[in-house]
């Protein structure tokens, strides 16, 4: 046994030999060598010119802008074994702001690339639809050329035509990204993307290239495999939509929580050239009041939309289904929610050949095609809300969606969006979130510890801040997570003294959840009210 633990020690240590973690922060100075956080870089774009297969970037507090070109754009590449990854610094929240003529605040061009933990803020504040619409007519008319103020992405991987360098094995993990008037994650010409556990909002609004919350655009074969390549997955969409038309067809279209488009030929291809082998998992994603469909496949074969709820979604075009597939080849439907808006559609057929609706539970819309353990039928939300902070998508006890998924392996997800395993009972249950009987459900999923000595949490209710107290010094890698009754985490900070103090002012006011964690197994879990 210990020959073995030795193995996998040396096993684990020889992934990061030679690797190098870099720093940077918004108080920081390029001058530096970033090896530290007590000196770290200024520039993200420094950082990423420093980078080799299996280096870390730490992002620290603060906010990174750009008013002329991307913040960030990778275009150096990890390796199978040793990633490349960008994150936040643990306890930080780095902002990445791009406003003005900028088509993208980041950019992912080199492949093996993980970017994790950052809030991406676009400019939609600063836009109006009159000026958004004029520089779209103005453009029409050739008295204007395309303007990126009004069509900034807010992370693009890969890109259209020779913009892309075909990067491939991306993981986009517990990202929010909001506010931009282009799309707020994008994948073109890419393979192995992984979008996991991403918050997407308010995007797409005034560009005129149709774009959407998540979307993955003719994917490349970067090799012949079969498998799921592509994976979306525990990501919550919510108010993405387009209103001025696109170019192409000069009308609105898209503007989508999540789409699957077109791989069925390479980009400016055609019917007949190379189709993408792989497969696509969408799962365990919550779509909710989008202007285009909540998930949908469009041209897209070999796609599993799986464990999804989606909430009165086509807010702009109503002829969007919640969640459909549209001239599809080998696609499967199974085990979602789909509750329409009055008088619009659950789901949509369209030139299909061998799409599977199954195990779904359809309400208050058009359902254009049922299968045979579909049902229609009143979910029972706990509280369904265009609010992303406010909405809670769990069902309540008496809701027909418990129990009543497919029992089949593979035709469900095996845990939901919170991480809980799926089944609880005696089958999966039907939508993003498996019920738990019980307040406090995404307690199971945090795999907890035996408790060392319950940290103390005041002043209880609060309104600025919450402090903690511990008999001791607590040991490195403990942490504070709060966590709002939908399962939502909201802040994150790291815990090093006996007394620590964590702002919460900027909270809005109602119960949350505090878990404590040292070494990653729960120490502590409390409740605490603000004000």
């Amino acid at each position: 046994m210990k020959h073995f633990l030795l193995v996998l020690f040396l096993a684990s240590w020889s992934f990061r030999v030679g690797a190098t973690d870099y720093y940077v922060s918004a108080a920081g100075s390029d001058n530096n060598d970033g090896k530290s956080s007590a000196k770290p870089l200024l520039s993200l774009q420094k950082a990423a010119g420093l980078t080799q297969p299996g280096d870390t970037v730490f992002a620290m507090n603060g906010t990174y802008a750009a008013t002329s070109g991307p913040v960030l754009n990778i275009t150096r590449s990890g390796q199978a074994d040793k990633y490349i990854t960008y994150k936040a610094f643990p306890g930080h929240s780095p902002k990445i702001t791009a406003a003005g003529n900028v088509w993208n605040a980041v950019v992912i061009n080199g492949s093996f690339i993980v970017f994790e933990g950052f809030e991406l803020v676009g400019n939609n504040a600063n836009i109006t639809y009159e000026a958004a619409f004029k520089a779209y007519s103005d453009n029409i008319a050739g008295t204007a050329g395309p303007n990126g103020n009004f069509n900034t992405n807010g992370l693009s991987i890969g890109g259209p035509r020779t913009e892309s360098k075909l990067p491939h094995h991306i993981v986009i993990r517990a990202c929010t990204g909001h506010d931009f008037p282009g799309g707020g994650i994008s994948a073109i010409q890419t393979d192995y993307v992984t979008i996991d556990n991403n918050l997407v909002y308010n995007n797409a609004w005034y560009m005129m290239y149709a774009g959407s919350g998540i979307s993955i655009l003719n994917p490349f074969n970067s090799d012949r495999e079969t498998i799921y390549k592509n994976i979306v997955r525990n990501n919550r969409c919510f108010a993405n939509k387009t209103t001025i038309p696109w170019v192409s067809i000069k009308k609105l279209s898209d503007g989508n929580g999540i789409i699957i488009d077109v791989n069925q030929y390479p980009y400016d291809g055609k019917a007949g050239d190379e189709a993408y082998t792989g497969r696509t998992l969408v799962e365990n994603n919550l779509s909710v009041a989008n202007g285009g469909s909540g998930i949908h496949a469009f041209k897209a074969d070999h796609v599993d939309i799986i464990n999804n709820t989606a909430y009165q979604n086509g807010v702009v075009l109503p002829d969007y289904a919640n969640i459909f597939a549209n001239t599809c080849t080998d696609v499967n439907i199974i085990g979602n929610i789909m509750y329409a808006a009055t008088g619009k559609k659950c789901n949509s057929n369209n030139k299909n050949v061998n799409v599977r609706y199954d195990y779904n539970l359809y309400f208050n819309g058009e359902v254009a095609v049922q299968g045979p353990h579909d049902i229609i039928a009143y979910p029972e939300f706990v509280n369904p809300s265009d609010d992303p902070i406010l909405a809670n998508f769990k069902v309540k006890p008496s809701s027909p969606a418990i129990d009543a998924g497919s029992p089949v392996a593979g035709e469900y997800s095996p845990k939901d969006l919170l991480g809980i395993g799926r089944p609880q009972g005696k089958s999966p249950d039907r939508g993003a979130y498996e019920f738990i009987d019980g307040p406090i459900s995404i307690i199971t999923a945090l795999n907890p510890a035996p408790s060392t000595g319950k940290p103390i949490l005041f002043p209880n209710p609060t309104q600025d801040t919450v402090s903690v107290q511990f008999s001791e010094t607590p040991p490195l890698a403990t942490q504070i997570k709060i966590i709002t009754s939908q399962g939502i985490e909201v802040k994150k900070q790291e815990l090093t003294r006996q007394l620590n103090e964590v702002s919460i002012g900027s909270l809005v006011g109602g119960s949350y959840l505090v878990v404590i964690t040292q070494n990653g197994k729960t120490l502590s879990v409390q409740t605490f009210v603000k004000q």
